[in-house]
């Protein structure tokens, strides 16, 4: 064979190789200064020509991509002042928007002083399934005492998750929720260690089972005459939260929204050492929440002024029972939380991760074959090796570097100034774990 020949056969295979990654390429601080500005700059198609070039970058040690991270922490976003068309001050509205042809409402309020400039704290209000009350329940309380309400309407407007024979599981979709969480992040200035989560009757189960499913948004859940889904059982995902606290009210004659459902709720929080706090009102009938009590009213703003989010919790678990997709078909697929993700696992799983010592990670687990480390610069020392192990066993042991790409694109998602995630470790379990 000729090697004209040889070379012509080789070239159509080396065409479609797919083995060799793109080459990355070294940058200086300076450059990656400016694509991080512009980035930042609210210009949709500059934020992603930042991207789309950071990932062509090779990592750097920490010390070297400090000034990208200090502008990302710093990073406040230029807003002002809501005016109505002639001029004043609007401290109130509604907002209707679409996205993907699907319609979105809420109604707000802002503090009679609200500064753009300043993060603010966040209430979340979710109605009962007669519908959107809007901020008429808390009308004039938000405005005078310092923090954003928002009210949302549920897509069905009647409820918060899926509820058997009231919504069609296979049509339920949840990432609505954070369609909203999207645009309130893009109108007000959120203290993101301070946004709280309410609600009343169906508003009280979606404040259940969006804490559960997602707590590492939540400084507190306060849910009202509601419960976590009746049929979880013991088998529901309460180690998720954490140390999350919780408030919760019921009245004990409750024929709309039996009171054990709250009360077994409570108990399985206490069991893991949640804390929770707790009142039922003798007698009290469904419509027993702040309406009827001024003493919750006080106790929301309450917590609202002192509690801050766990943003650095030592210790996360994770878990999935297969018998939670059969009950809630078709409902968005969570993965973890905080600073720990499964991987591939079997039908009943549990993840466990927790920091033992700086920079050590030991990962407990039951039916999981993977798992990922998300490595934040505040929780980590990324001047050092990070240890993860595996019942025991060692499965990484190294430095982290920075990985722009996957820097600004999880900002992108969660623009928290207090979690940017500046790479990951993947790890699998050890051959005969």
């Amino acid at each position: 064979m000729t090697r004209a020949l040889a070379l012509a056969l080789l070239l159509p295979l080396a065409a479609f190789a797919e083995d060799a990654p793109a080459k990355k390429l070294k940058t200086d601080s300076p450059i990656r200064q400016k694509r991080v500005k512009e980035f930042l700059s609210g210009d949709a198609e500059k934020k992603t020509l930042a991207m789309a070039e950071a990932a062509k970058w090779l990592t750097v040690p920490a010390a070297a991509a400090s000034k990208e991270l200090d502008m990302l922490r710093r990073h406040v976003p230029a807003r002002g002042l809501f005016k109505d068309p002639k001029g004043q001050p609007l401290l109130r509205g509604l907002e209707k928007y679409k996205v993907g042809g699907k319609e979105f409402e809420y109604q707000w309020a802002v503090p009679k002083d609200y500064n753009p400039a300043k993060p603010t704290p966040l209430l979340i209000y979710l109605h009962g399934s007669n519908g959107p009350q809007g901020i008429g329940p808390w009308d004039g309380w938000a405005a005078s005492k310092g923090a954003i309400l928002v009210a949302p309407a549920s897509p069905n407007r009647q409820y918060w998750h899926p509820v058997d024979g009231a919504t069609d599981p296979k049509e339920y979709e949840e990432t609505f929720f954070f369609t909203h969480m999207k645009a309130w992040r893009e109108k007000f200035n959120l203290d993101w260690n301070r946004i709280c989560l309410s609600g009343f009757s169906a508003g009280g189960f979606g404040s259940w089972w969006f804490s559960l499913r997602y707590p590492d948004w939540w400084a507190a859940v306060m849910p009202m005459a509601g419960g976590p889904p009746a049929n979880w059982g013991e088998r529901g995902p309460y180690e998720h939260v954490g140390k999350l606290p919780y408030w919760v009210w019921h009245g004990e004659l409750d024929k709309d929204v039996p009171v054990d459902i709250d009360r077994k709720g409570v108990e399985w929080l206490k069991k893991i050492g949640t804390p929770c706090e707790y009142k039922e009102y003798e007698g009290g009938d469904h419509n027993t929440w702040f309406g009827k009590d001024p003493e919750i009213a006080k106790t929301v703003l309450k917590v609202i002024e002192g509690q801050r989010r766990i943003v650095w919790p030592k210790k996360v678990v994770w878990t999935w029972d297969q018998l939670f997709l059969k009950t809630f078909p078709g409902i968005t697929r969570v993965a973890g939380a905080w600073w720990l993700e499964m991987g591939e696992h079997g039908e009943r799983a549990r993840l466990e991760g927790e920091i033992t010592a700086p920079n050590v990670v030991e990962l407990r687990v039951k039916d999981v074959k993977s798992a990922r480390v998300l490595v934040f610069a505040d929780l980590f020392d990324l001047a050092k090796p990070i240890e993860v192990k595996w019942e025991g066993a060692t499965v990484f042991n190294g430095v982290v570097e920075v990985d722009f790409e996957m820097m600004l694109r999880e900002f992108a998602a969660r623009p928290d100034p207090n979690r940017i995630v500046v790479g990951e470790i993947l790890v699998n379990a050890p051959a005969g774990k």
